[in-house]
């Protein structure tokens, strides 16, 4: 406790001595606050960009790649704004108002950005249409402030801020605010950090944007309060989004090696360690809370007849379609598991031998009607062993597996006995 409090109390010293450090800087030298605050901002945009991007392939993370994808935009427009800020002396252009419109500019497609990005938790974006869009978009203003002169006035000299800004201000700030509700309904299907980041962050801009409605000097403490919220919020978007975004290709990639060891790669069950696992996993459980366990041992009969007659590769289609019939046969708390080969298996949570019998039946028809609908499939059968397991039995799980394996080799036996015996009259 005491340790927790000590790290909220550092933290809340650190943020006091960079405000005044920031406050001091920009009584000395306001354009170099300024450009700080606003290259700051640039530099998360492009990190959040090369991250979303680059690690995409393996975090399938839609959200983060709309917003790398449209703060990399917001990015160029705030650069643009940074050189044309009254007094840079970089770019030829007179007054403060071209600043003030390329911020403004910038605002209306973060504001955007806020509002649309919930629709991107679960939805996966088409390729290149945040980019083209957010382009054109910035194109089109860019193109009116700097060229054709055509994008409406934002500051007036001695007059301070047009109502066209004002008014566009409180349009992002409601399209923020939309966002964030927006944002909050989709809660349950985000990280909680991230969540919480980028709610903060939407909120910070909200504020930040409120400064910027009633300042009339862009050296003025609004301006100067505005641009301290908006490193707050990019601070924010920094730790939720940058810093976290880091951590978690690796985490994917861990869950995808754990989840491709316990998997079968042909048939996308589980496969041997895998289902052990799961049934060690199980049978400790079932101790606990009490119930039973079913155990089917299946093997494909004549699936040798398919790989020499039609190769391989058909094979393993066969195989592929049998473990496919097997998980749609049982219930999602159940487990299919390929042992090797064509021998299959099923673990069964919770069934007693009606129960039991009855997925048997089940597997048996599909099977059936699969085979009759499939050239290459044609004359394969399944032979089938079950055992039930309850706590307090002496057999464990090899005696187990072993009494549903004698099972399915008696009824295999049964058939090779039953097609080498003669025909009735002959």
């Amino acid at each position: 406790m005491a340790q927790t409090n000590n790290t909220i109390l550092g933290r809340i010293m650190l943020l006091l001595a960079s405000a005044a450090l920031l406050c001091y800087i920009s009584q000395v030298n306001y354009l170099f606050f300024h450009a700080a605050i606003e290259g700051f901002s640039v530099i998360v945009a492009v990190l959040v960009n090369v991250l979303a991007t680059r690690t995409y392939a393996y975090s399938k993370n839609n959200l983060l790649l709309y917003y790398g994808q449209a703060l990399m935009i917001i990015g160029a427009i705030d650069f643009l704004h940074m050189l044309a800020y009254h007094g840079m002396g970089v770019m030829q252009v007179t007054g403060a108002d071209a600043a003030t419109q390329l911020w403004i500019a910038g605002s209306i497609l973060s504001g955007a950005t806020f509002l649309f990005a919930p629709l991107f938790v679960k939805r996966k974006i088409p390729q290149g249409v945040v980019p083209v869009v957010y382009g054109l978009a910035a194109a089109v203003m860019i193109w009116a402030i700097l060229c054709s002169k055509t994008f409406p006035s934002c500051f007036i000299e001695g007059v301070g801020l047009t109502s066209f800004k004002i008014g566009a201000e409180y349009a992002v700030i409601a399209a923020s605010i939309a966002g964030m509700v927006w944002m909050s309904q989709v809660k349950s299907t985000l990280p909680q950090d991230l969540y919480n980041s980028l709610m903060w962050a939407m909120a910070t801009s909200v504020f930040s944007g409120l400064c910027f409605t009633f300042y009339t000097d862009v050296y003025g403490f609004a301006n100067f309060v505005g641009h301290i919220l908006k490193l707050v919020s990019y601070c924010l978007i920094f730790r939720g989004v940058v810093l976290r975004g880091l951590d978690a290709p690796y985490e994917v990639i861990f869950a995808e090696l754990q989840r491709s060891a316990v998997l079968d790669a042909l048939t996308g069950i589980h496969n041997r360690a895998g289902f052990i696992q799961l049934c060690k996993e199980e049978m400790t459980a079932t101790k606990e809370r009490g119930g039973t366990l079913g155990l089917l041992m299946l093997d494909l009969d004549k699936f040798k007849r398919v790989n020499d007659t039609y190769g391989h590769i058909a094979g393993d289609s066969v195989l592929k379609q049998f473990g496919n019939i097997l998980r749609t046969s049982i219930k999602d708390s159940d487990v299919a598991a390929r042992l090797g080969g064509d021998e299959f298996v099923i673990l069964l949570k919770d069934v007693d031998d009606e129960e039991l019998e009855a997925v048997v039946h089940r597997v048996r028809w599909r099977v059936k009607s699969w085979t009759q609908a499939s050239e290459v499939a044609s004359g394969l059968d399944v032979s089938i062993g079950g055992a039930i397991w309850a706590p307090g039995m002496s057999r464990e799980l090899d005696a187990l597996l072993c009494a549903a394996d004698e099972k399915m080799y008696e009824e295999k036996e049964s058939k090779k006995k039953r097609a080498q015996s003669p025909s009735p009259g002959q």
